[in-house]
């Protein structure tokens, strides 16, 4: 039996991959849109109390507080296209550029919450969880955080990425200093909001910049055992350890088929996370592991272009006997 067959025949890893990605997908699409939701009307109830109150909603985005969801709501929005077409192909994935930006919007709302469960709740209560502040402090960046770690990019962040992630807190931190320490409120600048003058500059600054590296680097470590734990996971479901390599090639071949049917060949997709997760467990080369997917994917277009011919050819008037 050629290895097309054999793949055919063959069904029940190539299922379980195409529902876990099309729940993945749904996953995504709804933790997201949850995300957005909550943080708008956070920031939008802001805004209008900022009005009612006689004061400009532009000082509203002085806070960090509302920077920082409003980084969550643009990196859930980023998303949603690749959750929407991965509902429609089977096959859920997004650049890893824009899981750099859903982390730093991560990054941004772990120290909202805790920077509101220890300095603000400390030194002004009502401030910390009162009135709106209930939903930019807690509601919403624990929102951000579940979802973050429900929507599953496939990737491990690194060193570098840890360190991308940390410019968004980091340019609001020096525009805090600046409007604080050097404008001053007295000439214009920011109030002192965050209470950093009762604190030594020397000691402060440092502090800002190891804990917000503490919690990049707590959140990478986090994220990227979770990412392996679920790779493994996914791909033990698949097959066996023992299984025999023609075995996953075959799978392979088979999956790339059914892709086939749903995409133009002009718009190959090669699911990597889930190849990189076989290869990672088996010990396989990535590389090695996407030709039978190719292979199978540029059979199931071919048959699909033959079937479209014959069909024209069937509903053309006197092709039957051109053909014959």
């Amino acid at each position: 039996m050629n290895i097309q067959n054999r793949a055919i025949l063959h069904n029940s890893p190539r299922e379980y991959i195409i529902s876990a990605n099309s729940w993945h997908s749904r996953l995504a699409l709804v933790a997201c849109l949850v995300t957005i939701a909550l943080s708008l009307y956070a920031i939008t109830s802001g805004i209008v109390e900022y009005v009612l109150g006689g004061r400009s909603a532009f000082e509203l985005f002085y806070w960090f507080t509302t920077n920082g969801n409003f980084l969550a709501v643009f990196s859930a929005a980023i998303i949603i296209p690749y959750a929407v077409e991965g509902i429609r192909k089977k096959y859920f994935s997004y650049p890893r550029w824009i899981a750099v930006i859903h982390y730093s919007g991560m990054i941004c709302v772990t120290l909202i919450i805790v920077v509101a469960a220890t300095l603000i709740s400390w030194i002004d209560p009502e401030n910390a969880y009162g009135g709106n502040n209930l939903y930019l402090h807690l509601i919403c960046p624990l929102m951000v955080i579940i979802s973050f770690f429900l929507v599953e990019s496939g990737y491990r962040f690194s060193v570098k990425e840890a360190l991308i992630a940390c410019v968004p807190s980091f340019l609001y931190f020096i525009i805090y200093l600046i409007e604080v320490f050097i404008i001053g409120e007295e000439k214009g600048g920011w109030k002192d909001m965050y209470y950093i003058k009762k604190i030594p500059l020397f000691i402060s600054l440092p502090g800002i910049i190891l804990f917000t590296l503490g919690i990049a680097f707590l959140i990478r470590a986090l994220y990227n055992r979770l990412t392996l734990y679920r790779k493994r996971k996914f791909t033990s479901k698949l097959w066996p350890k023992d299984i025999n390599p023609v075995e996953i090639n075959i799978e392979l071949f088979g999956l790339g088929r059914y892709m086939g049917k749903n995409t133009d060949k002009e718009f190959i997709e090669i699911p990597m996370r889930l190849i990189n997760g076989i290869a990672d467990l088996y010990g396989f080369k990535a590389e090695d592991l996407t030709r039978p997917y190719i292979r199978g994917f540029l059979d199931s277009v071919r048959d699909k272009q033959i079937s479209r011919q014959k069909i024209i050819q069937e509903r053309t008037p006197g092709s039957r006997n051109m053909i014959q």
